[in-house]
């Protein structure tokens, strides 16, 4: 199965995103997949400066991102 990769950072108010605090590795079995986890992720306290997240596949293609106010509203 193939690795994508998780990651996320804050989003300064000139949209500028920072270096990432969360990068993790998602193994699933297609890119669908791999979206449905990042998606179903829980934001933990150690995340709370994250307000944005984007999943990579291993060439670095964006294949989804979400800002954290999209996910609360």
């Amino acid at each position: 199965m193939p690795d994508y990769r998780l990651r996320g950072a804050a989003r300064g108010e000139d949209g500028e995103i920072g270096a990432p605090i969360v990068d993790e590795v998602l193994t699933a079995v297609d890119a669908k997949e791999a979206v449905r986890l990042a998606n179903s992720r829980s934001v933990t306290v150690d995340d709370e400066a994250v307000n944005a997240l984007w999943l990579v596949d291993a060439n670095g293609t964006l294949l989804w991102s979400l800002r954290r106010a999209d996910r609360e509203s």
